[in-house]
């Protein structure tokens, strides 16, 4: 059985030097040929005519000839798929592809910003070598191995295994000196919940595929539910997709058993709308509604939370939350706070290529219940959120919303 997946989030935090490899022109032809074939043959959006990729891909031959290296060569190809105008569907280097399989990656764990005094600590991976030596966000690197720095890239500059730091910390303003090792960590992260306010609970939920667990996210609602929450905030914020079954197992959790959750737009159903109307359309919102809802909630263990709730999303809020945030909208009156989402939803899966490479493939497209297509068109909140997030659940701006929104008398 094939497992469809929306895209993740980016891979971020990984060193430069897992995508550098070398490529040899006859794994380059070996590549496209094969990439070629598997979008061709299994590649399906309504109304998007993949059979003009030859001429995408020729018209970038210059640069894919003059590619060295995996990464360059991914970069090149990936502008031409781009040209399709959608989004799921993109190749991964043999590094970004095992880092998608496995959740593990190799490097210092750490996201860093310019600043006026060198590099600023903008994130910090769980369980890598930067958090683990006590570096905090807000810290800011000032030197690397003894000179000034002015670019993130000198902390990863050629690959190496250490980088000797002078930092300044953001907590005292004190100087001290840390060695920071390339290492293996996991990029998965789990749901969280918290309590912002009185009988307010706030599900995060950083991602659909790697690190969510249904039992898990059952017992977190149960949670919820022993300690009377009377409102729950559904953080989707920066939360790039996963897993289908996942999704429709959080909608279940929030909406009563066989709530319609939309329709998806596949290969055979356009072919069946096709036999049994007499007419091929490209557009797939009349093909949904002339299906019918083709998802819809199951019953849980866990009965469905029937508080008020509202959904925070961002730009970075991808495929799986976007459904989720507009079926919540839809179907219970959800709120959503935040700013508007990616735009990009298309239900995907990723098929290995045999030089190493993965291609992402997409295989449908998805309606809402209401008849909305979301591809290409970004969630809009009903209440836009200007502020920069914080960590600190007393200050977000997105949270103190939603809490507003969540205890406001009627």
């Amino acid at each position: 059985m094939q497992h469809r997946f929306f895209t993740a989030s980016l891979l971020a935090l990984l060193p430069a030097a897992a995508f550098a490899q070398p490529l040899s022109a006859e794994a380059k032809t070996k590549t496209l040929e094969t990439l070629q074939q598997a979008i061709a043959r299994r590649a399906f959006v309504p109304g998007v005519d993949f059979s003009k990729l030859p001429a995408a891909l020729e018209k970038r031959r210059p640069e894919l000839d003059k590619a060295e290296d995996m990464r360059a060569f991914a970069n090149t190809v990936n502008l031409a798929l781009r040209d399709f105008g959608i989004s799921h569907i993109r190749l991964l280097t043999p590094a970004a592809a095992q880092q998608r399989r496995t959740g593990q990656t190799l490097g210092f764990g750490l996201g860093m910003l310019p600043s006026t005094e060198g590099i600023t600590v903008s994130a910090l991976a769980p369980g890598s070598h930067a958090a683990g030596i006590g570096l905090s966000v807000g810290d800011t690197i000032l030197e690397v191995e003894g000179q000034p720095v002015r670019s993130a890239t000198a902390v990863e500059q050629d690959g190496r295994e250490t980088s000797l730091l002078t930092i300044k910390r953001k907590s005292d303003g004190a100087q001290k000196h840390v060695m920071l090792l390339r290492k293996p960590y996991s990029t998965d992260r789990k749901p969280t919940l918290t309590w912002p306010a009185p009988g307010v609970a706030r599900f995060m939920l950083p991602s659909f595929t790697r690190g969510y667990s249904q039992p898990e996210v059952e017992a977190l609602f149960a949670e919820a539910a022993s300690k009377k929450a009377k409102a729950l905030i559904v953080d989707l914020r920066s939360n790039g997709g996963g897993l289908v079954n996942n999704s429709s197992h959080l909608l279940s959790l929030l909406l009563p058993p066989e709530t319609p959750t939309g329709v998806s737009i596949t290969r055979e159903i356009a072919a069946e709308y096709k036999a049994k109307t007499g007419k091929e359309s490209t557009d797939p919102v009349e093909i949904a509604k002339w299906k019918g809802p083709t998802r819809k909630t199951k019953a849980t263990k866990q009965p469905p939370f029937t508080g008020k709730v509202v959904v925070l999303i961002n730009r970075g809020s991808a495929s799986a939350s976007e459904i989720v945030s507009s079926v919540l909208r839809e179907e219970r009156g959800a709120k959503l706070v935040g700013q508007p989402s990616a735009g990009a939803v298309l239900t995907s899966i990723f098929a290995p290529l045999p030089t190493g490479f993965d291609v992402q493939l997409p295989l449908s497209d998805y309606i809402t219940p209401r008849g909305v297509r979301l591809e290409k068109n970004p969630v809009k909140p009903d209440v836009t959120v200007t502020g920069a997030p914080t960590r600190d659940e007393a200050t977000d701006p997105y949270i103190q919303e939603a809490i507003k929104i969540l205890t406001a008398k009627k």
